[in-house]
């Protein structure tokens, strides 16, 4: 299970793109999930090849970086309170207002790719985006990640 650590964050304010993704992979490095160079590594990423994600008008992130900066496979998110700006992940002059991060720490190539698979699924469902909106517990957040086949 990728969330057994249960790392998430509810509606948060944040500032920046880097402000929320240094909160984030600070949260992983201290369940000790990756190595000091995490974060690095997510920044220079998205740097590189942005993860922004407009489905539906609404906007999400995919962070994630080598799987040599990660100790043990583990997913960890955010809702915003209000959006920050990401690049988009078709086009880096296009800016991404996202309002939902999940930054993924997978040890494994295959493992990367069915997250993804199965979170842009979730992510063009209507009905669990709105979900996910209204979702202030873990406990929720849980249970609406399974019900879209991502666990």
């Amino acid at each position: 299970m990728y969330f057994d650590q249960q790392l998430c964050l509810f509606n948060i304010t944040a500032t920046s793109q880097q402000a929320v993704l240094t909160q984030m992979a600070q949260m992983l490095l201290e369940h000790q999930i990756v190595t000091t160079d995490f974060l690095a590594g997510i920044l220079q990423r998205e740097k590189e090849y942005p993860t922004g994600l407009l489905v539906n008008s609404v906007g999400f992130a995919l962070p994630h970086t080598d799987s040599t900066k990660v100790n043990r496979p583990q997913i960890c998110f955010a809702s915003l309170a209000e959006p920050v700006n990401f690049c988009s992940m078709a086009d880096k002059d296009e800016i991404v207002p996202v309002k939902f991060i999940f930054m993924l720490a997978m040890k494994q190539p295959h493992e990367q790719l069915e997250n993804l698979q199965n979170l842009v699924a979730l992510f063009q469902d209507e009905q669990k985006v709105q979900l996910l909106a209204q979702c202030h517990s873990t406990h929720e957040f849980i249970s609406i990640l399974a019900s879209a086949g991502v666990n």
